[in-house]
């Protein structure tokens, strides 16, 4: 049996293509260019970066539009299953001499009654300061500036890591070819990215930018909502920043 859900997505996924189609006259070798673009990005390794950088935002925007919670944000390519558990006190992995001013980013995780969750999970990954991801990019210690940890009995959570710089995506292969032939650049603002998890409520998926950062305006990703923007703000350490995460109950 069919699911309606899908076949009413689909049929009409394909009257959109086909009268696209017609009304732009593509022609099959246009056509053989567009599913050859396509096949080449997974092949160069870019997996979902061409669609993420188009819809990714748009398709998380329909998931924000009846949010209790906090706001949901892009996931992007870069993440990964099984990152270590880290112990309190809770430090992303390093390499001895990580490049990067230290940032300590601390919050709540709570219900949107105000009850705090113990026990609360994070899951955080983020590049390196020349904007690299590790177990993604070569010559990168595997797991490094990426893991796990808990909220204490009071739903705070703290981790040190580094401050992330703004980055190009990878702009020699598939995606760069059609964001070239658009005249658009590849950068991506400054991010961390969490995924917060706990017992009977939805997992969040989060990016957070940091106020007054280069690309706010521009992301390649078009994915910078208001909702999603911390204040970095300079210690005599480095830098801090907060931000409380809200999670829904599961439906």
């Amino acid at each position: 049996m069919s699911n309606s859900r899908f076949v009413e997505v689909v049929e009409d996924l394909e009257r959109t293509l086909l009268d696209f189609i017609r009304k732009h006259g593509v022609t099959h070798s246009e056509y053989r260019q567009a599913t050859d673009l396509i096949i080449d990005s997974i092949k160069a390794g870019e997996e979902s970066l061409l669609f993420d950088v188009f819809f990714e935002a748009g398709a998380t925007d329909v998931d924000n539009a009846d949010l209790e919670g906090s706001m949901a944000a892009i996931e992007g390519p870069f993440y990964l299953e099984g990152a270590p558990l880290l112990q309190a006190p809770h430090v992303l992995p390093q390499r001895p001499a990580e490049k990067g001013d230290t940032l300590v980013f601390r919050g709540i995780v709570r219900t949107p009654d105000n009850t705090v969750l113990a026990g609360a999970e994070l899951d955080m990954w983020q590049a390196d300061a020349d904007g690299l991801y590790s177990n993604i990019h070569p010559d990168i210690p595997d797991w490094n500036l990426r893991g796990r940890f808990t909220t204490a009995e009071d739903g705070s959570f703290e981790v040190t890591t580094i401050v992330p710089p703004p980055y190009e995506i990878p702009k020699g292969g598939p995606t760069g070819r059609v964001l070239n032939g658009l005249g658009r650049h590849f950068f991506r603002p400054a991010h961390l990215h969490l995924k917060v998890r706990a017992d009977g409520f939805r997992e969040l998926t989060s990016q957070l930018y940091f106020k007054d950062g280069d690309y706010l305006g521009s992301d390649v990703a078009s994915a910078v909502r208001d909702g999603l923007i911390v204040e970095l703000e300079r210690t005599d350490s480095g830098y801090e920043a907060r931000y409380d995460f809200v999670l829904e109950p599961r439906r």
